[in-house]
């Protein structure tokens, strides 16, 4: 049997050294692989096509990572409160609000249950179709007295946050911003492939080096700057990347989710849609946003106080009260209870601490997209300052790319037009 091998390797030398080739390829030379230069053209022209997105997506979500503590210098009069006697409800206090404010409703509360800061009543134009640009005025939950009242997308962060989210054209906006962030998706992994340079120099391709002793050869370094960064960089980008996807597709982008921890995307569907008992009909007024409140705070659980409330927009729909776990992440544990206007009766329940994996781990796409997950303290801004490294790399590998695109094939086409 072993002569008959050895035989048959002499008969045919070169369909040996072929087969041996293309098996080693992979691990030896890549860049021999039809394959790899099939991968590395789709990354090329990718590149291309989302490069402009890469830096405006890239510097925007930079400068968003330390949103909340720059809002607590800027607007230091919504975040330092003096408990003082309560002189009005809360209920009195934004019905005051609104009277002063013809064409606006109140559609929602938040921080109401902390003593030191302002309360904020969310505001909806009471014709029209719902915005994401809705207003925001935040009073002294004691006296009432307005102390901030602007729109969710005024001043510098809010442009960015616009820019961020919506590219400045609201859904479509977002719509375009899911495909180019599918685009990045597909940088991302084809960027590893090409970055693979084979077994017996991979090592070096993880090390960013000046070349040349006399002189740095910029094209060099600028390739290497690209594929290590690029390298570094990759699984960070990958989660950004990803969690920042769920905001355009949650549909698709939770499904791969729940499908990837072991759910079943089904199951996961009928958790989050269980529909709740709707209110039974009642002539009797409906409860005051303080009692609502009160009896939401007996109805949550004691280490999730509640902090938003939703008010229904038409007589006799039901609240709904969300109080977040003490301790927990931005935002990533949370329960919400939709209650009866008239009797205050629990009609629905969801805590996400008790659905499946795939969900809880959707929880946390907000924190880890924009770097929250380091939680208070020193850790929390070492995360957060890594974090804004990491917006910036999109930027610097699109000007890298486009550089290295200039120099293969529009300076040479360029020198041929002249």
């Amino acid at each position: 049997m072993k002569e008959l091998r050895v035989n048959s390797v002499v008969a045919n030398p070169k369909k040996h050294v072929a087969t041996v080739t293309r098996k080693a390829n992979w691990l030896q030379s890549p860049q021999r692989v039809w394959l790899r230069r099939v991968i590395f053209q789709i990354h090329l022209w990718v590149g291309v096509i989302v490069a402009l997105y890469c830096i405006v997506i890239g510097l925007s979500g930079s400068a968003l990572v330390f949103k909340d503590e720059i809002e607590h210098i800027t607007e230091a009069q919504v975040y330092r409160i003096t408990p003082v006697p309560q002189t009005v409800t809360l209920e009195q206090a934004i019905r005051a609000i609104e009277s002063r404010r013809p064409g606006w409703v109140a559609s929602g509360l938040m921080d109401f249950g902390k003593t030191s800061e302002a309360t904020t009543v969310l505001m909806r134009r009471k014709t029209g179709a719902p915005e994401s640009n809705y207003r925001m005025v935040s009073f002294n939950p004691y006296t009432g007295a307005v102390l901030l009242d602007r729109m969710r997308y005024d001043g510098v962060l809010g442009w960015i946050s616009n820019l961020h989210f919506y590219l400045l054209s609201g859904k479509t906006g977002l719509q375009i911003s899911g495909w180019m962030s599918v685009g990045l998706l597909l940088l991302c992994i084809s960027g590893l492939v090409v970055w693979w340079p084979g077994v017996k120099r991979w090592a070096g391709a993880i090390v960013l080096r000046l070349h040349g002793r006399k002189r740095i050869n910029w094209k060099r370094l600028n390739w290497d700057l690209h594929s290590v960064v690029g390298f570094w960089s990759c699984a960070a980008l990958l989660a950004v990347t990803f969690t920042g996807l769920y905001f355009a597709f949650p549909a698709a982008t939770g499904a791969i989710t729940v499908v990837a921890t072991g759910g079943s995307p089904a199951k996961a569907m009928a958790q989050m849609e269980a529909p709740d008992r709707k209110p039974a009909p009642s002539s009797a007024p409906s409860m005051t946003v303080d009692q609502v409140i009160a009896v939401a705070r007996r109805a949550l659980p004691e280490n999730a106080p509640p902090n938003y409330l939703y008010l229904p927009g038409k007589p006799g729909a039901p609240f709904s009260a969300t109080g977040y776990y003490n301790g927990s992440l931005p935002y990533s544990q949370l329960v919400r209870i939709s209650l009866d206007p008239h009797t205050g009766e629990v009609l629905g329940k969801a805590d996400t601490t008790q659905q499946m994996l795939g969900l809880r781990v959707i929880q946390y796409f907000f924190t880890v997209h924009f770097g929250s997950f380091g939680g208070d303290g020193w850790l929390g801004i070492a995360v957060k300052v890594i974090w804004v490294l990491v917006g910036l790399v999109p930027v610097l590998l699109a000007v890298t790319g486009l550089i290295m695109y200039w120099n293969r094939k529009l300076k040479p086409l360029w020198l041929r037009l002249r």
